[in-house]
This record gives C-alpha cells, structure tokens and sequence, in this order.
C-alpha cells in the first residue's frame, strides 16, 4: 500500500478508522476504544487493518504524518487517535463533527419517521365525515 493509496480510502469514506485488527477481532486496547466510539455514533464507517498487510502501518504514518495507531478520519481530516477521539465524544464535539456529513442520511431518517407517525396517526383516529351520522341516519346495516 502507498500513501495514495490511504488518500484514496480517506477519500472515499465519511469516517475511516485505521485500527489493528477487524471490527469482529481488535488486536490492540486502543484501537477497540476507538472503534467502541465509533460505533457510539451510530454512523457507518469503514475500517482498515493495519495488521493485514506490512506495507499499509508506514504508507499510513507516510500520509498522515502521525506515528501510532489507531487512527480516525472524519470527512478527509485525521481526528487523532483513541485518547482524542474519545474526549472529543465526551464532550460532544465528535457528534458535531460527523452530523454535517450524514445530513442528509439524518433528514431522510427524520422524513421517513414522521411520515410513519402520521400513517399511525391516521390509522388510530376514529373515522371523521361519515356522511350518514352527519345527517342523523343510523350507520349502515345497523340500529342508531
């Protein structure tokens, strides 16, 4: 792997999280912090395995002129590692970093979930316009 190579993938991806291991198996302490936080957010992400491939950590440190892993992009700009990522988390800065990115993903979440609350609205209120009952006859079929 070459520096290009990690710009393609920054690129390409809102959050990218360069951690030893896999999400299924993280093989450092600091690198199953960082991906704990991620998945905090609720946003997809991808992940890279430093681990998978010994040309990947120095084409990594070649890019982002840092030297430890784990290492989290968000929206093309390296963030820091698991310390950073996890204040910036706590204090709320974090969230405030990804939301701009997954807007869109957000409003059409918010469009979907309230066009489900008025189908159930509509579905749970008794029926209004019966124009036999506005008129005083009884409902069809049956007595008053």
């Amino acid at each position: 792997m070459t520096p290009e190579d990690v710009a393609q993938i920054v690129a390409s991806n809102k959050v990218v999280l360069f951690m030893k291991g896999t999400r299924l198996f993280p093989r450092c302490g600091f690198s199953a912090r960082a991906l704990a936080v991620l998945e905090q957010l609720g946003v997809p992400f991808e992940t890279v395995d430093v681990l998978a491939d010994p040309s990947i950590r120095p084409a990594l440190v070649q890019y982002s002129k840092w030297p430890t892993t784990p290492q989290v992009f968000i929206g093309g700009k390296l963030v820091g590692g698991s310390d950073i990522v996890l204040e910036l988390y706590q204090s709320g800065e974090l969230q405030r970093m990804v939301e701009p990115l997954f807007a869109e993903r957000g409003a059409r979440a918010a469009a979907e979930r309230s066009a489900a609350e008025q189908a159930t609205a509509i579905a749970g209120s008794p029926q209004t316009g019966d124009l036999r009952s506005d008129r005083g006859l009884p409902p069809e079929g049956g007595a008053p």
